[in-house]
């Protein structure tokens, strides 16, 4: 891997975690930092010791040496900031959701048209250890035919996002779940194809805020390899992020906060079955979380953000494409979108 430069756009939370990943791999080097606000700009410039930081995007873009940006600003931007980075020739990393629209997303696609620009999207959940390890069992059949999959992701009443009335997330379609559909659905994606038709949206008001017209979703979605189904919620009593993959061998259950994966084969009803059962779980469970406890020491967290650049910097040199490209994200808005619409 050749050195690249890196300028970052958008200096919020998520930020702090990219900037991690990317000072953990070895040739790329953050150059630039942009935000629209001067002082926080200035201030992450001092605190990640990078050098230069403009509040004007095609500013950093027209000065800067840089191969890859990273935007990490609201949706709402992405589409037009993509675009500015591909007719400057500089390779991209978006945070998810790729775009507010579908639309949107098609004249991205138009734009990477005749061009050599590489394009990825962080889809974090996906290129988790984790997940990337249950999706390896998933394609070598370890479980069998897949029959369907459930994604249950729950948030708890103080969410810094759904509970904060002003932020930018209430002002996107379907709201704070517009912001977090795109987890569960490029999940189902992964497993089931890029191609999902939508049978069946249950949207109901449980919570207080009024600002959330909407706070539980229930989602049916189903296409010729197998069903799939979201449920998400904003009143939880804890946050959950739970995967179930069903096969006609095997199931596997995944913890994607926790960092576990169980793997249920057959069993019969009897008592010293469901106990061998019980016992056989619990240790796996333990020594996973001790082996994770040990790895989130070293790594903090940080392998599917490396994950992504990586993939994306092997695309920019030749070898294949990105885990996640603009193909595949422009499928996620479409029925992330579609979802929207019903709700």
């Amino acid at each position: 891997m050749g050195k690249r430069n890196v300028g970052i756009a958008g200096c919020g939370a998520i930020a702090e975690d990219h900037v991690r990943a990317l000072k953990s791999i070895e040739n790329l080097h953050i150059v630039a930092l942009c935000d629209i606000d001067q002082e926080t700009v200035s201030r992450r410039a001092k605190e990640w010791n990078v050098d230069h930081c403009y509040t004007n995007f095609p500013d950093m873009l027209d000065h800067e040496d840089i191969s890859i940006v990273s935007i990490l600003t609201p949706p709402q931007t992405h589409a037009s900031m993509t675009i500015e980075a591909i007719h400057h020739g500089v390779n991209v990393l978006l945070e998810k959701p790729f775009t507010m629209s579908s639309t949107d997303a098609e004249m991205v696609l138009e734009a990477l048209k005749g061009s050599t620009i590489k394009l990825t999207v962080d889809y974090n959940a996906l290129l988790s250890a984790t997940m990337m390890k249950a999706l390896a069992l998933v394609r070598k059949l370890a479980i069998g035919q897949v029959l369907g999959m459930e994604v249950k992701l729950f948030l708890t009443k103080d969410d810094p996002m759904a509970s904060n009335e002003k932020h930018w997330c209430h002002k996107l379609p379907g709201g704070r779940f517009g912001e977090m559909l795109a987890h569960p659905v490029y999940l189902l994606q992964s497993v089931l194809g890029e191609r999902l038709d939508v049978v069946k949206v249950l949207a109901e008001k449980r919570g207080s805020y009024d600002w959330m017209p909407q706070d539980e979703l229930y989602v049916l979605l189903t296409n010729n390899r197998g069903m799939g189904r979201i449920y998400l919620s904003a009143n939880a009593p804890r946050q959950v992020f739970l995967i179930d993959i069903y096969g006609t061998e095997k199931i596997l259950n995944i913890d994607l906060l926790n960092g576990t994966l169980i793997i249920l084969g057959h069993r019969t009803l009897s008592k010293s079955d469901s106990a061998i059962d019980c016992l056989s779980v619990a240790m796996e469970l333990f020594l996973q979380t001790i082996q994770n406890i040990i790895t989130y020491r070293h790594e903090r967290g940080q392998d599917a953000f490396r994950r992504a650049y990586t993939s994306l910097v092997d695309s920019i040199e030749g070898k294949g494409e990105p885990l996640v490209n603009a193909n595949m994200a422009y499928n996620t808005v479409k029925i992330v979108e579609e979802i929207c619409r019903a709700m």
